[in-house]
């Protein structure tokens, strides 16, 4: 199994679920490979100047370096969020992968949609309202630990690549074309609560059915983006490790 974290990451994964996840994995017979992209954590590059295809490139010399060892059989990469991304272009090019676990895996941006964008914020919106009810909310609003900027931008439009130049979180492929004919299977996991994957279960389950890939989706009620709950975590881990052991 290898281990993709998400854009703004690293090698251990949010709430250090990577960690977890390979110590199972470990336990039950799996080996596990964590590491950092290019310009992330502790590897070499600018993490400015890191996009999409460079990553899934990453990804792919990590599973060749697995498959070096002696007496593996079988070969996955497990992403969260833009990690999930990663993996499925990674499988566009290696279609002999066995299997990919995708965690709170969203849409990629051409195929983000005015309303979906509208039902994020939503999200977001409705969070917000309930924090209103929250004494720590206002002992943090007269401290000043408040970051008003980022809540703006959430709430009325992120940060797009200048005119002229590349969005980094775009492939320079048509991945989901070139996807057509992956062999193996997958496990899309998601929260109810994910404010970033809003219309990626429905259109990853379409995409699955008409090319006849083997896919299962769950999603988690009450669970956010990034499984911040004890709880959360062990529904992800031992829905894929379940997942991992079926034939």
């Amino acid at each position: 199994m290898v281990f993709l974290h998400g854009w703004t990451g690293y090698r251990v994964g949010p709430h250090r679920i990577f960690v977890e996840a390979a110590r199972r994995l470990a336990a039950a017979g799996y080996h596990a490979l964590t590491f950092d992209f290019r310009g992330r954590g502790d590897s070499d590059g600018d993490h400015e100047a890191t996009n999409l295809d460079q990553m899934i490139e990453d990804a792919r010399a990590a599973r060749r370096l697995l498959l070096e060892q002696p007496g593996l059989t079988r070969t996955y990469w497990c992403g969260l969020c833009s990690g999930g991304n990663v993996a499925l272009g990674a499988a566009s090019l290696d279609k002999e992968v066995d299997g990919l676990l995708l965690w709170s895996t969203p849409l990629f941006a051409p195929f983000k949609t005015r309303k979906q964008e509208v039902k994020r914020r939503g999200i977001f919106l409705a969070d917000y309202a309930r924090k209103l009810f929250r004494r720590e909310t206002y002992a943090k609003l007269f401290r000043g630990r408040i970051r008003f900027g980022i809540i703006t931008r959430i709430l009325f439009g992120r940060r797009a690549a200048p005119q002229g130049t590349r969005n980094p979180k775009d492939s320079l492929r048509d991945i989901m074309t070139e996807l057509r004919g992956y062999k193996g299977r997958a496990l899309f996991i998601y929260g109810s609560r994910d404010d970033e994957a809003v219309g990626a279960p429905e259109f990853y389950e379409g995409f699955c059915r008409g090319q006849g890939i083997p896919a299962a989706f769950h999603t988690i009620e009450g669970a956010n983006h990034s499984f911040y709950s004890v709880a959360w975590q062990n529904e992800v881990l031992g829905l894929s490790l379940d997942w991992l052991d079926r034939p």
